[in-house]
C-alpha cells in the first residue's frame, strides 16, 4: 500500500512556470493600450478594457514604461512604470547540520 502511495505522489508532483503579468483596473471604453519601451508598443484592452500583458519576456533588472489607454477618441496621458524583475534564484550553499 504505502508503495501505491508513494507511486501515485511521484506521479502528481509537476512544477507549474506561470507567466507574469502586468494588469490594470478595469477601463470602460479603453479599445487598445499603447506602450513606450515594450515591444509590442500597442496591446488590445480586454473586454472590461483593462491591460493584461505577458511580461515573462522582460529582461533582468528595471524597465521605464510608459503606459496611454486609447479608444476612437485618443489616447490618455501617458503613466510611467517601472517594471523591475529581479534575478533568478541561487542554490543555498554552506549548508550545515549544527549542534
Amino acid at each position: 500500500m504505502k508503495t501505491l502511495l508513494s507511486i501515485i505522489f511521484i506521479l502528481f508532483a509537476v512544477t507549474a512556470f506561470a507567466s507574469p503579468f502586468l494588469i490594470s483596473d478595469p477601463n470602460p471604453g479603453a479599445t487598445s493600450y499603447q506602450l513606450t519601451g515594450w515591444t509590442p508598443s500597442t496591446i488590445a484592452a480586454q473586454s472590461d478594457g483593462s491591460l493584461r500583458m505577458d511580461v515573462a519576456s522582460a529582461s533582468v533588472g528595471t524597465t521605464p514604461l510608459t503606459v496611454k489607454a486609447c479608444n476612437v477618441w485618443g489616447c490618455s496621458v501617458a503613466v510611467p512604470f517601472d517594471l523591475v524583475r529581479p534575478p533568478a534564484l541561487t542554490a543555498p550553499a554552506g549548508l550545515k547540520l549544527a549542534e
